[in-house]
């Protein structure tokens, strides 16, 4: 599956390490899929401290983590990122332990269309509670030393699937919200960097009773044939890619990643109305 408007141009992953030496990074949805898997990446990049927040328990990988690297701290924070309030509070108990924050990657999503709500909550408020409660830490205007936050969307974000229409449209917001706040005004104030990563088909929990979770049960058998006819990647492939997009540091950018490469999108303004210049 892959959007349109992608350039011919690709880029490999890089195996590039020490620029994330002695960082300090925070990841959401970290104990299982891709989330866990970036965490994994980070500190065998050299991360000095990884704070993974998740509402699920994944004791057993997180006693691999710390027995794998055991001058890294991982601090583990059991948290609903649609508890707003519970996450606010969670990144200032992160802060107070980790002294800064440097890289957040926001990864915790769920897949139940039925369930609207939830899926709202989960999949776009999530990302908006986890991004807006790192700022204070991060942000150069507020003490902080800046970085980077990095925000999981997808290719159906980009081109709609008529049979996932709730969750594509968290991750259409997703994008959406990412790049707002990668504004250069807001940039030069905080010195803060925002990418968006939109992986396409990848093997996680996700596809488990997927038809069960899709709001129009007479697009059932329509559904396992798209499903099966998708080129799915690993959520190790789309972990490499996203430390690879954490290397390019470049505010403002989309990226499309499948195939273990990661894509560039050319994101062109469609409204010619607006105001240049607020």
């Amino acid at each position: 599956m892959k959007p349109q408007g992608i350039p011919p141009t690709t880029t490999r992953i890089s195996q590039t390490k020490m620029s994330f030496r002695g960082k300090n990074a925070v990841v959401t949805g970290g104990a299982g899929g891709i989330g866990l898997q970036v965490s994994k990446q980070l500190l065998a990049a050299g991360a000095a401290k990884v704070a993974i927040i998740d509402l699920q328990d994944n004791l057993e990988e997180f006693v691999k983590l710390r027995a794998a690297h055991p001058t890294q701290s991982v601090m583990i924070v059991k948290m609903d990122v649609a508890n707003k309030k519970g996450v606010e509070a969670t990144y200032e108990e992160i802060a107070k332990t980790f002294g800064n924050i440097d890289i957040v990657v926001n990864v915790a999503g769920i897949f139940n269309d039925k369930d609207v709500q939830r899926t709202l909550l989960v999949n776009l408020g999530g990302i908006i509670n986890s991004t807006l409660s790192a700022l204070p830490y991060m942000g150069k205007d507020n003490g902080g030393k800046g970085g980077i936050v990095v925000n999981m969307s997808s290719v159906v974000g980009l081109d709609p699937m008529f049979i996932i229409p709730v969750y594509g449209a968290t991750k259409a917001g997703i994008i959406n919200f990412t790049r707002c706040l990668a504004n250069e005004k807001y940039y030069q104030r905080s010195g803060i960097k925002f990418v968006t990563v939109c992986p396409g088909a990848t093997m996680t929990d996700m596809f488990t009773n997927f038809t069960e979770k899709i709001i129009f049960p007479e697009t059932s058998d329509e559904t396992y044939r798209i499903l099966d006819r998708l080129n799915k990647q690993s959520a190790a492939d789309v972990s490499r890619c996203i430390l690879n997009v954490l290397e390019k540091d470049k505010n403002g950018a989309v990226y499309v990643i499948e195939g273990k490469r990661v894509y560039p999108l050319e994101m062109k303004p469609q409204w010619t109305g607006k105001e240049q210049a607020l």
